[in-house]
Formats: structure tokens, C-alpha cells, sequence
């Protein structure tokens, strides 16, 4: 059964789009089958996956008003990267689901018949607290808090917090708060240092050591329509969302298993092998990332890249899913 995860905070621009489209687009690529749903009128996940949002045939909305089949709105982008794709008609919708009776559990009831088909499903939520992000809360077993580090986010966490709360006593009970990452980061600004000891202070156990700093290619990549792994593999916005995606697939059973299956076999290889193998890893980061390495050996996430570069090794050398299959 799919994990339902809503990316989430109620102010525009702070990279809740970009974080679901390169979220869905990492696990893919590790061979996860996800779902990305785009829950915002304004298409922008549609847009950044390299569709035109307002010359779709069929969208989200069709689901809503239950005048088209699932199979006919769903987008297959990739074999493991599908896309419920939304646009400004949905807008005329949002309005008359107030008056209609169980309204906040519409996408619920869309999602449930296909959960068992996905591993993931990852939802873009709207700018705003309305009846959009409701259904998507209530359809999620978890949700994301994407903040960048400004007054104005900072201060859409309260009454987020809040609304969470009260859907988990009466809509959702199993919702959980997943995480909080932060986007748009410059830590050479004071603001941006301090707004992380705020979240440090208040979401000890759920602040993501990962965050996205500001890069020009996350933008020239949504420009193009694309993920940055499709873009720019190498940059650092691709660097920051492995990091990410890597953190956030870390509770994930099957992820867990995986990564310790690499740890055993790493750790029973000749000292020499390990030497080579960490050695061909570092060569396979970027220059940037190898420099920092050689002055910031033990610095956490950096270490993690290039544990995450060594498993790519390793999974050509050994792969997992013959140790699954077997194992299963």
C-alpha cells in the first residue's frame, strides 16, 4: 500500500512544487512506482513536468466531478512516474465542494482503489488552507512541511499546525507530521541561520538535516519541464534533493532493508576493495562536492553523499533485487 505524502505550507514560493516534481523524480529512478498529484489550479507540478496545463483534455477536475475514468486523466510520464495532472478548471469546482456532502474525502475515495499500485504517492497541496489541502491531508498517511527560511512562511506554520491537529481528530486520525525541509537556503545570511534554530527548536526529531539551497538549475530545470536528474544530474540542486530524497526514503521498511543489506556487504570486503570502491565514489561526485569532502571529511551530509554514491556501486557489483527475490 502506497505512502501518501502531502507537501505542504500555505504561501506561495517556497518550493513545494519544485520539491514534489524532484522528490517523485529521485524515487523513480531508484525504481519506485510513484504517483505525483497535482492538488493546485494554477498546474504548476503539471507545468514543471513539461506539460501545458491549460491545453489538457482531461485533469484532476474530471476526477472530481466523477465524469471521467482514473486511467483517462492519468499521465504515464515514465514506466515508474505517473501524473494526475490539474489546471485553472478546478477552481470553478473548489467553490461548489463546500456545499457538497463529504467533501473533504473526494481525493481520498479517488486515490484508495489505486494504493495498492504505487509506492509512493506524492501530492503538491495549494497555496492556502482551503478545501484542496484539506482532501489532501485527509488522503495522506503523512505530511511535509516545506519552509524557506522568511517571515512570511514562518508564520504560516502555526495555523498549519493547527489545521493538522484538528484534521487528525476528526477526518484523518492516522496522519502524521513526516518532516520539515528547508528550501531557498542561503545559511550565509543571519535570517536564514536563525529561522533554522526556530525549526531545530520546535521540530527536534523531524527538521531534515538535508535542505535545497538556491541554484539557478532547479529553475532552468522547471523551465524545461523537467526534473533536475533529467537536467542537470550533477548540479548542486540535483545534489541537495538526493540528499532530501534519500532522508525522507530512510523510514520507508523496503529503503531500510536495502541500505543495510549494502552496509553488511561493504563492510565484509577486503579493506582494499573498500578503498577502491569509496576512491571510484568520490570520482563520481561532482568538484565541487570532492572538494568540500576533502576539508569536511566527517560533515554528515556529505558523508551521506558519498555512501549514496558507493551503493550505486555496490548495486552493479551485487544488485538488491536478486537478494530480495530470493530472500522473498
Amino acid at each position: 500500500m502506497a505512502n501518501i505524502v502531502s507537501f505542504i505550507i500555505q504561501k506561495g514560493g517556497c518550493g513545494k512544487t519544485t520539491t514534489t516534481v524532484n522528490s517523485a523524480g529521485y524515487l523513480a529512478r531508484q525504481g519506485y512506482k510513484v504517483l505525483a498529484v497535482d492538488m493546485d489550479p494554477q498546474g504548476n507540478m503539471t507545468q514543471h513536468f513539461g506539460y501545458d496545463s491549460d491545453a489538457l483534455e482531461n485533469s484532476l477536475v474530471h476526477l472530481f466531478l466523477k465524469k471521467k475514468p482514473f486511467d483517462e486523466v492519468l499521465i504515464k510520464r515514465e514506466e515508474n512516474l505517473h501524473i494526475l495532472p490539474n489546471n485553472i478548471e478546478m477552481t470553478t469546482v473548489e467553490y461548489t465542494l463546500y456545499k457538497s456532502m463529504s467533501r473533504e474525502y473526494i481525493l481520498r475515495d479517488i486515490l484508495t482503489p489505486v494504493m495498492n499500485e504505487y509506492d509512493f504517492i506524492l501530492i503538491d497541496c495549494p497555496p492556502n488552507l482551503g478545501i484542496l489541502s484539506i482532501n489532501s491531508l485527509v488522503a495522506s498517511t503523512e505530511f511535509m512541511l516545506v519552509v524557506s527560511p522568511e517571515f512570511f512562511p514562518m508564520r504560516a506554520i502555526k495555523p498549519l499546525y493547527e489545521t493538522y491537529l484538528m484534521i487528525k481528530s476528526k477526518l484523518n486520525h492516522t496522519l502524521q507530521l513526516k518532516g520539515v525541509v528547508m528550501t531557498m537556503c542561503d545559511f550565509r545570511t543571519r535570517h536564514a541561520q536563525e529561522v533554522r534554530n526556530i525549526l531545530q527548536k520546535n521540530f527536534p526529531h523531524k527538521l531534515y538535516q538535508a535542505f535545497i539551497r538556491n541554484n539557478v538549475a532547479l529553475k532552468e530545470a522547471a523551465s524545461r519541464g523537467q526534473s533536475i536528474f533529467e537536467f542537470d544530474p550533477r548540479s548542486i540542486g540535483a545534489f541537495d534533493y538526493q540528499n532530501f530524497a534519500e532522508e525522507f526514503l530512510r523510514e520507508y521498511e523496503p529503503a531500510r532493508k536495502k541500505r543495510q543489506y549494502y552496509d553488511n556487504f561493504f563492510s565484509n570486503l577486503a579493506n582494499q576493495e573498500q578503498h577502491d570502491i569509496l576512491q571510484f565514489a568520490k570520482k563520481n561526485l561532482t568538484a565541487y562536492i570532492q572538494h568540500r569532502l576533502e576539508w569536511h571529511e566527517n560533515a554528515p551530509v556529505l558523508r551521506e553523499a558519498l555512501i549514496i554514491e558507493r551503493n550505486k556501486i555496490l548495486e552493479k557489483i551485487k544488485p538488491y533485487r536478486n537478494y530480495s527475490i530470493h530472500d522473498e
